[in-house]
């Protein structure tokens, strides 16, 4: 958000090819990220750095169902596991966590 506030940290200055903000995601994603980590999240052509962050930091929550709908579902002690117990009807379970591919 701090690049979208001010022009000044968030676009490239004369010479730069990141802009502040960029770099210092850029930096922190080096710094902070395992073998494994990196090898899960190529930077595409047309990501920032703080894209990737973003990514990074979703990659380390737990994968969590945050809506259950339809018929059938059992409860649950953990959100990132779901059983269905009933098979008429429909059932969906939805999460917020998007895939990258």
């Amino acid at each position: 958000q701090l690049g979208r506030t001010s022009a000044r940290f968030g676009i490239p200055q004369d010479g730069q090819q990141r802009s502040l903000v960029n770099e210092v995601a850029h930096q922190q994603f080096r710094e902070s990220t395992t073998d494994e980590e990196r090898s899960r999240l190529p930077k595409y052509d047309d990501e920032s750095d703080v894209g990737l962050m973003r990514a990074l930091e979703q990659l380390r929550r737990p994968l969590c169902f945050d809506e259950l709908v339809g018929y059938g579902f059992s409860p649950q002690e953990q959100s990132s596991s779901v059983t269905r117990t009933i098979f008429d009807g429909w059932s969906a379970a939805v999460s917020g966590h998007m895939m990258r591919g």
